[in-house]
């Protein structure tokens, strides 16, 4: 662990810190920190200190739109990735930011953000390979909106344990739904939970084969 400097009240470019935040699993000290745009963050001080955390990522949102990269098919997937991250007001933030996904310092610029991803291709998303990791060089790629459907967390308001099946009070079955191509297609009721599964995986070979 390092040697811990107090940093309340200090300004770095953008942050200002306001309050201590604990210690990461690397045993670093951390510090919650409000941006000049309102957004609050937990930033590690050696990267507070070493200046490689400047802002929320509002700063390099405002460089790529004065640099003239904002054209670019990779930038409105950069900035969603930012966002989600770094501003609790976000619709997904919940998802990300709050669960504790974070954007590597790297990522923070869209130019390195580009030269590791490259431009986007038409029609695809950027995809965590890990669903637990962060995004980062390795753990990043351009995918399709039904591949990351299938890579989805299981959600913990479904009690099967199996992402598309949940049990019908109502019904005394289980429901099985599928979504491929932004739709959202109802394959079955079922009252044995195998036949749920297995009702599933053919839809997976018919709809994302």
């Amino acid at each position: 662990m390092g040697i811990k400097k107090d940093l309340m009240g200090q300004r770095f470019t953008r942050l200002t810190v306001i309050e201590e935040a604990g210690i990461n699993k690397q045993r670093n000290y951390l510090w919650k920190c409000r941006c000049d745009c309102g957004n609050i963050n937990i930033v590690n001080g050696s990267d507070l200190r070493g200046g490689r955390s400047k802002s929320c990522g509002c700063l390099a949102i405002d460089k790529a739109t004065k640099h003239g990269m904002a054209w670019m098919l990779a930038y409105p997937s950069w900035l969603d990735m930012i966002r989600r991250c770094n501003n609790p007001k976000d619709k997904g933030y919940k998802n990300y930011g709050g669960r504790g996904i974070t954007v590597c310092d790297r990522w923070l610029k869209l130019e390195n953000f580009i030269e590791d991803m490259g431009e986007r291709p038409e029609g695809l998303t950027i995809e965590r390979i890990d669903n637990n990791g962060n995004y980062e060089p390795g753990n990043c790629c351009w995918a399709t909106y039904t591949t990351q459907l299938r890579n989805q967390r299981v959600k913990k308001t479904n009690h099967t344990g199996f992402n598309g099946i949940s049990w019908r009070e109502d019904r005394k079955k289980y429901q099985v739904r599928i979504q491929a191509d932004e739709k959202q297609y109802h394959v079955g009721y079922f009252i044995n939970l195998q036949r749920a599964i297995e009702a599933r995986q053919q839809a997976e070979l018919k709809y994302w084969a």
